[in-house]
């Protein structure tokens, strides 16, 4: 595998806040903020030489989904931190 790497962004009441990031350059880890209330993870790999870069996301409730606070933060912050909005990816809701 040429590359594996990672980015997790966690909401919270005060909006989106970085977590752990893997590059190619290294690792950073960060704590989950106490008061996370969703989690997103963003992949991207390149498997071979000449293949196309995959991505996808994966993504951790945890709080019921049908919350009025998550209803809130989605709509104040977005669903997708600003920071990946240009990826090619999507997140199912």
């Amino acid at each position: 595998m040429l590359s594996d790497e990672y980015y997790i962004m966690h909401l919270t009441p005060h909006g989106w806040v970085d977590g752990t990031e893997k590059t190619s350059s290294g690792m950073v880890e960060r704590p989950v903020p106490d008061d996370a209330v969703f989690s997103v993870t963003f992949h991207e790999t390149v498997r071979w030489l000449l293949s196309q870069k995959e991505q996808w996301v994966e993504t951790e409730y945890r709080i019921e989904k049908s919350s009025d606070m998550l209803k809130i933060l989605f709509a104040t912050f977005g669903k997708m931190p600003a920071r990946f909005k240009s990826l090619k990816i999507e997140i199912v809701w």
